[in-house]
C-alpha cells in the first residue's frame, strides 16, 4: 500500500520513532544520505562488480557510511553518482534493502502540521511593518473570532478544539477533545491564566453558552501545554505588536483569501491578509512541527468572553 499522493489536511499524529532499529533507523539512514556536507572518500571502500538496476548500468560498491547501521553497506551507484539500491544491516543487526525508484518520483505536497511550503524568508517591507504594528488595534476593533484548533502534540495529546477568542476581555473559551481517549474538557484562558474542567465524553464538541459556573469557579493555573501557550500568545497579540527579527516567510492562501505568513520571535507565525486581518496563528512545538489556531474574525455569539471576565 502506497501513501496517497496528496496527504490528508488534518488529523495528523506526531511521534518520534526510536532510532537505532526498525523504521526509525531506516529513516535516519535515508535522511543522512542527503546531508549537504560531503564526506571525503573512504580509503577502505571497495568496488565489487558491475551490475544493472532497472536496466541502468551501475557499479556495486562497498563503503563506510555514518551511523546508524552497517558501517560498510553495499551501494548500487550509476555513472552520475545517483544511488539506486542500498543493502546492509541496521544497528540492531536487522538486514535492510532500500531501492530508490527514480523513474517514479511523484510531486511532494506540503503538510500544514509540518510548516507547509518552506517559502523564501525575507526582511519586511515598510507596508508589512505597518501592518504588523497595527495588529493590536486591529484585533481590538474586531473584538473577537470563532476559532478551531488542530494540535498534533503526541499520540496521548492529539488535541482538537472549537470555541471563541475575545480580544476585548481578553479571554478564550474552548471545548477541547483529546483524540484516541475521547477525553473532553472546557478551557477558559486569560493572559497568563488557564482554568479547566472535565466534561462528559459523549457531550457536544462545542462549548456551551454561557460559561458554566464550574469553569468560572475552577482554580486558575499558568499556561501548561502547547495549546495553552498558543492561546495565550493569541490573546497577548492584542496588547503588543510583534517585535524583534520578524520575517515574511511566504505568500499563501486560506480558502479564497491571499495571505502573508510572518514568522515572529518565539516560534510563532501570523497569517495576515492584505488588510491586516489575521486568519491563522501558529506555534512551533518541536523540530518542524506546528500547531494552528484558525480564526473566523468577527464577534462570535455565545463566546462568553466579557461576561466571563466580569463574573470572575
Amino acid at each position: 500500500a502506497r501513501p496517497p499522493l496528496v496527504p490528508p489536511a488534518d488529523r495528523w499524529r506526531m511521534r518520534s520513532p526510536a532510532g537505532g532499529h526498525g523504521l526509525g533507523a531506516v529513516r535516519d539512514l535515508l535522511i543522512g544520505l542527503g546531508a549537504d556536507r560531503v564526506d571525503r572518500p573512504a580509503a577502505d571502500g571497495r568496488w565489487l562488480r558491475a551490475d544493472r538496476v532497472g536496466g541502468i548500468p551501475v557499479d556495486v560498491l562497498q563503503a563506510p557510511l555514518a551511523p546508524p547501521g552497517d558501517p560498510r553497506p553495499t551501494l548500487w551507484v550509476d555513472a552520475d553518482a545517483r544511488l539506486h539500491r542500498l543493502t546492509g544491516r541496521l544497528a540492531d543487526g536487522t538486514p535492510v534493502t532500500v531501492d530508490l525508484t527514480r523513474a517514479d518520483r511523484p510531486t511532494l505536497h506540503p503538510v500544514d502540521a509540518l510548516g507547509g511550503r518552506p517559502g523564501q524568508p525575507r526582511a519586511l517591507t515598510d507596508d508589512e511593518v505597518a501592518r504588523l504594528a497595527a495588529l493590536p488595534a486591529r484585533l481590538r476593533a474586531l473584538r473577537g473570532a470563532a476559532v478551531t484548533v488542530s494540535a498534533p502534540l503526541a499520540p496521548s495529546a492529539n488535541l482538537r478544539a472549537t470555541g471563541t477568542v475575545d480580544w476585548t476581555s481578553p479571554s478564550a473559551y474552548l471545548a477541547v477533545t483529546e483524540e484516541g481517549s475521547g477525553r473532553r474538557t472546557l478551557r477558559w484562558v486569560r493572559p497568563g491564566r488557564v482554568a479547566e474542567v472535565q466534561r462528559s465524553p459523549d457531550g457536544p464538541a462545542t462549548p456551551p453558552a454561557p460559561v458554566p459556573a464550574a469553569l468560572l469557579a475552577a482554580p486558575a493555573r499558568p499556561p501548561g501545554d502547547d495549546l495553552d501557550r498558543l492561546l495565550d500568545a493569541a490573546l497577548r497579540a492584542a496588547r503588543r505588536a510583534p517585535a524583534g527579527d520578524t520575517v515574511r516567510v511566504r505568500e499563501d492562501r486560506l480558502g479564497d483569501r491571499t495571505v502573508d505568513v510572518f514568522e515572529v520571535p518565539g516560534g510563532r507565525r501570523l497569517w495576515l491578509d492584505r488588510g491586516g486581518v489575521p486568519h491563522r496563528m501558529e506555534l512551533r512545538t518541536g523540530p518542524g512541527v506546528w500547531i494552528r489556531l484558525d480564526l473566523t474574525p468577527g464577534r462570535a455569539a455565545g463566546s462568553g468572553g466579557s461576561s466571563a471576565s466580569t463574573s470572575r
